[in-house]
């Protein structure tokens, strides 16, 4: 009777429900790791864009908004040591060696005009922020003296690749299959991604426009990547 029941049952049962379910979840952790990926970016690029412009908000030290604990502006005088203008393909460049009160001097970049009014003797205003010089004025003249990124600016761009990648081919596994890893479109983004998030990223307008920018760029790429896929399948 037994043997009777065991050849009664649908033969690969089993194979036919396990198949489906493996793809469907091969599918959701495709999907998942490209957006955990994505997402992840998004944050890191964040945190840069804060820390580029953090000293803008920075309280004074020694008022009554910088608490203890938190970070502060501290000034201090730098006395123009040297001038140089720099011609390159490029355009013209101008460049302020200033020599500090309790630092080795060094050059910064500023524009013509403050060039042009800071000569070699006079006194300049720095602005510190985490024991860095992050501007300098003379006369209302402004020069920032800004961090560039370039680590963080290469990792979110790799992340936005793989993400990029990795959510397209996650959203068409169950028309095309698997197809292996679209690196065409990961180096496309990433490269997109690192130039357009190190312009956003020192150029520091407001939060809503550096993060939409990219967030927009990264959904219109993917999207194309998924009809393209979805197309050719």
């Amino acid at each position: 009777m037994n043997a009777l029941i065991k050849d009664a049952r649908p033969p690969g049962g089993f194979r036919r429900i396990a198949g489906p379910a493996v793809r469907v979840l091969t599918q959701a952790l495709v999907l998942l790791a490209g957006l955990a990926a994505t997402v992840l970016g998004f944050t890191w690029f964040v945190d840069a864009y804060d820390a580029v412009g953090a000293y803008r908000h920075a309280p004074v030290c020694g008022t009554a908004a910088a608490t203890p604990g938190t970070d502060c502006l501290l000034h201090e005088t730098g006395k123009v040591t040297a001038r140089a203008v720099h011609n390159s393909d490029d355009g013209t460049s101008y460049e302020l060696t200033v020599a500090r009160e309790t630092a080795p001097e060094r050059g910064y970049m500023v524009g013509e005009a403050f060039y042009d009014d800071a000569h070699v003797g006079v006194d300049v205003d720095l602005a510190l922020f985490r024991g860095r010089v992050a501007e300098l004025s003379y006369q209302g003249h402004r020069a920032e003296n800004t961090i560039t990124p370039w680590k963080t600016a290469a990792e979110v761009a790799l992340l936005a690749g793989l993400g990029s990648a990795l959510t397209a081919q996650g959203l068409t596994w169950w028309r095309t299959g698997p197809q292996g890893l679209p690196f065409g479109v990961a180096v496309y983004t990433a490269f997109f991604a690192f130039l357009v998030g190190l312009f956003l990223l020192l150029t520091q307008w407001p939060l809503a426009v550096t993060l939409g920018l990219p967030v927009v760029g990264w959904l219109g790429v993917t999207a194309a990547s998924v009809a393209g896929s979805l197309e050719d399948a």
